[in-house]
This record gives C-alpha cells, structure tokens and sequence, in this order.
C-alpha cells in the first residue's frame, strides 16, 4: 500500500475466489477470452506433452486476441523478459507464499482477468521508465487488480493508496472523482513514489517495496537501527512490521509464478501486446451513461475504465478524458464530436420550495452543493422560496450507473449472510459511530468497515444504511437470552431468527416494556423439521 506512515495489506487470500473450469478443445486459429463476464478460463493445469486449448468466449476488445504464437506477442512472456529481482527461492516465506498461489489456481484465474484490461497499460509504462517488471505485479498482491478495492484504512484504487500520500502524489479527490481509482493517474503516482523509494534507498528494489507497503519512514528508522547495531542493512535482515515481512515475499512469489508457471503444473492464456482501450479527449463533463450510448460499450465497461468517476457522470473541472475499448473508439470520436454540448448532460430546473437547502436539493438530484453553486453563480447557501435553479442531474435512472459509489454502497445492502451469519441493516441515528455500533451487535469496527467498504474512521451520516452481520443463533431447545446493552426487541428477535410477536409472547412483555441490560429473555424452541 502506498502509505507514508500507516501500514495495511490488503490479503489476497480473503478476496472472493472466481470458478476456474477446464477448457475444451477448440480448433480456431485465432481465439478471444472476455474479461470477467464470463469466467474464462486463463489459468490452468498444465499437461504435459499435451497441445494447449483455451475455451472461446466473446470477443471483448481486440487486446485480447490470443496469437498463434504467443511468445511473438504475450504480456507475460514480455513480463518474464523483463524481471530482474532475485527470486530468494530459498526463503521460507516465498516458498510459502509459492506454494499458495500454485494451489490456488481460481485466485490466479480471477487476478489474470481483471487485470486483462489494465496490465498492457501499467507493464509498458513500467519498462518506459526503466524498471524491472515485477512493479506491475504490485497491484496483484495489492488489490488484485480492482480498481474498486478499498481498505478498513481507506486505502483505495487498484494501487492502494492512502488518502494522504495520494494527495502528495497529486491524486485528486472530490465527490465527483478520486484519482485513487483512476488507472492512469494511479499508475503514473505510483511509479513516481516508487522510483522516489529506490532512490532514496540507494537502488535497493526490495527496500522501496517494503517502503511502498510500511512507509519510507518505517523502513528507514529500520536500516538506521541496524546499521548502529552494526548489522546487515538489506530487507531480510530488518525488523519489519508483519504486514511488511510477508508483502515482499507475496511479490518475489507471484512473480515467480508467472516467471515459471510450468514448474508449478500452471499455465497462462497468453495476452496479447495490444492495448485494450485508447484514452479520449471528451474536452467537458458528460453523463456516463451518454458516454456508453456513444460508444456502444456497456456502462458496465465504462466505469471500469473509468473507476476514478463516482458518480454519473464525470467531474466537470476534469479530467477531461475517457477511456475506451480500442474496437469502440473510433465510434465514441465520432458520436462524440456530433454531439450537441447540451445533449452531454442532463438539466432539470427546480423551483425552490419551503423547508429547501442546498443539501436537500444536492441529495434530491444526486448531485452535490457545490455543483449547484457552481451552475447558479451562487457565492453562499443562501436560497429563497420561490428562486429557480438550474441543476445538472443524471440522464436515467440512479439504480443504471451500476458502479457508482452509492450503487457499490448499496449492493452490499442485498448481500447475502455467510453462513451461519444474519443480516441486519441498521439505519444510521444520531450519536451512532463504529465503535458503538460494534459494541452494540458484538462485531469488531473493521468488520463493519469491510462488510460496507468504507474506512474504520469514516464519517457516518444519519439516514445512511449499514449492512451488518451478526451470528444467527436459532434456538432448537428452550433456553434464555441475557440481554446486553444497546438491545432492543428488534435486534434480540433478528439475532435469534424469531419474530418479535413471538419474545412477547414467550415474555408476557407489550411494544413498550422496557428491557435493561443483565435481563433474561425466554426463548422458546423451534419445531424439529421434518
């Protein structure tokens, strides 16, 4: 993680493991492999003596053409051409770490997919800048490749950074947009604070990983301690945070992995040496959903691309470019200059009324304050009864910009319970905070956190929903309840799978009998099924 003084990492092994299928034989000259959608298989047992056969699936973008001779032009064997770090095969930590990612060839074939669509991009501008491939393995071990990704921490993007050492590499962020997320600006901070890394430790890769992951500051007061104990100065010999021990080696194994797949009975699609989308000029703000009307591409794709943009459309003081699938381009350039500026975003006028601010109006439209300020040369808040404004507002329905950051939100509303676990989504009151919140269902702040991809210290706003997941403890004898602070017969009933008719029942309690920590709740038990 990109982060000057707090550590975290991001595990690849709890992320949500894709199935990997065996491939049948196809006979095609050419083949294609879609991203995602479809769950290609990239990844594969190797057979030995045995002619590789990858499964057809839609054509996506033409990046992902795979040639008849792959080594005139794979990514991964340009990749394996370009690695320089000694691989410390030794080192019981990368053997580990080796022997995970060997075993665990659905997580490999999940990596390999999503990273289809940025890995062309981020591996030639690490060989432009001259250093060793493996830096293009970062985002595997950080974040798996999603853009998407954020931390307990708040660490966020496909490169992981912290808010605070994003905003010193120039990393914008707003409401409309947090360049965090954003594939090329991310990719281009992260080199820059990287290249800064191995500098500032003497050319030293494996220092400036530990550094990316614990913060300069961390590792330097380590090398410091050592070379006064008169001791060896390199990463091994260095006492580091956990996290930090074991992110170097997550590096060196992944990177061997794809160094040597066949050594490891694995075998990797090959992706073809072209790019999968072209960066567009779109000169002014436009309504991302317009964006996917223009270039025929679904909005899904867009904001994948585009991860950086948070809302429906992109943020009016720019960036003001796009990316797009290659094959898509030339059709978006096109639609796009025909295009009337006024057909780029939708306006709505709304006549102020009693009891509106400019917060109740922003939330309204889906927009935000400053937006509306913005567009009606307003100065301050102040609004008055009967005063027309001129709003920007989203061309379709909110629920069609599937990955805005309040779509994202409220998908984890209507995930499911784990097993074993109960959902509850709890309405955010006033005088609510992660603390209290897990106090009051027995869940830890980073859990909450986790469930509802937000950071252990962000701000909760009232009215907002939390989904929370609690243990289900479905009774199946009569047995008692010891109720706990910040119970109420709601929660009580949610916890055990009961109605809360039936705790009045079981209680001889009404709506309104009040219940005080220490008290002993009935519980009646379920009938036997079957």
């Amino acid at each position: 993680m990109a982060n000057f003084k707090s550590t975290i990492l991001v595990g690849v092994a709890a992320l949500v493991l894709a199935g990997c299928q065996t491939a049948p034989q196809n006979q095609n000259a050419s083949r294609a492999v879609n991203v995602e959608e479809s769950e290609p298989v990239l990844v594969k047992r190797s057979i030995p003596k045995v002619e590789t056969k990858w499964e057809e699936a839609p054509l996506k973008s033409v990046l992902l053409e795979l040639e008849k001779d792959p080594k005139r032009a794979d990514l991964w064997e340009m990749t394996r051409e370009h690695m320089s770090f000694d691989p410390h095969l030794d080192n019981t930590l990368v053997k580990n770490h080796i022997e995970w990612y060997a075993s665990h060839d659905k997580y490999l074939n999940r990596l390999t997919g999503r990273a289809s669509r940025y890995y062309y991009y981020v591996l030639h501008e690490v060989i432009k800048r001259g250093m060793p491939s493996e830096i293009a393995l970062i985002p595997a071990i950080e974040s798996s490749y999603d853009p998407f990704a954020k931390s307990p921490a708040k660490a966020s993007g496909a490169w992981q950074f912290m808010p605070a050492t994003g905003d010193h590499f120039g990393l914008k962020r707003n409401w409309w947009y947090d360049g965090r997320r954003d594939i090329i600006a991310s990719t281009d901070a992260a080199l820059n604070y990287l290249q800064y890394l191995h500098d500032y430790f003497d050319g030293d890769w494996l220092l400036a990983v530990a550094a990316y992951n614990a913060g300069e500051g961390t590792v330097g007061r380590a090398v410091k301690r050592n070379k006064k104990a008169g001791k060896p100065t390199d990463f091994w010999n260095l006492k580091l945070p956990r996290e930090t021990r074991h992110y170097v080696p997550k590096l060196l194994a992944i990177s061997e992995i794809f160094r040597n797949p066949n050594s490891y009975g694995l075998e990797f699609a090959p992706l073809a040496d072209k790019p999968y989308f072209e960066i567009v000029d779109i000169e002014s703000q436009i309504d991302l959903s317009r964006a996917a009307e223009l270039s025929g591409v679904d909005i899904d794709e867009i904001y994948k691309l585009n991860a950086g943009f948070s809302q429906w459309a992109t943020d009016p003081e720019g960036p003001h470019q796009l990316l797009v699938p290659v094959e898509s381009a030339a059709k978006f350039k096109v639609e796009l200059a025909a295009l009337e500026p006024s057909e780029r975003i939708s306006w709505a006028r709304y006549e102020v009324k009693s009891g509106d601010s400019l917060s109740v109006i922003a939330k309204r439209f889906n927009t935000n304050i400053n937006t509306i300020q913005t567009s009606n040369n307003l100065k301050g808040s102040f609004i008055k009864i009967g005063q027309s404004l001129l709003i920007p507002s989203a061309l379709v329905d909110a629920s069609q910009y599937t990955l805005s950051s309040v779509q994202r939100r409220d998908k984890r509303l209507t995930a499911a319970a784990p097993s074993g676990k109960q959902k509850v989504i709890h309405t955010i009151a006033a005088g609510d905070s992660l603390w209290a919140l897990s106090k009051r269902y027995d869940v830890s702040t980073k859990s909450i956190a986790r469930w509802n991809n937000m950071g252990t210290k962000s701000t909760l706003k009232i009215g907002d929903k939390l989904a929370i997941f609690i243990e289900s403890q479905t009774p199946t004898s009569a047995s008692e309840y010891l109720v706990r602070k910040g119970d109420n017969l709601s929660l009580i009933a949610q916890r055990l799978n009961v109605s809360v008719e039936e705790l009045l029942k079981w209680n001889d309690l009404t709506v309104d009998s009040l219940l005080m920590p220490g008290q002993q709740l009935k519980i009646a038990p379920k009938p036997e099924q079957g």
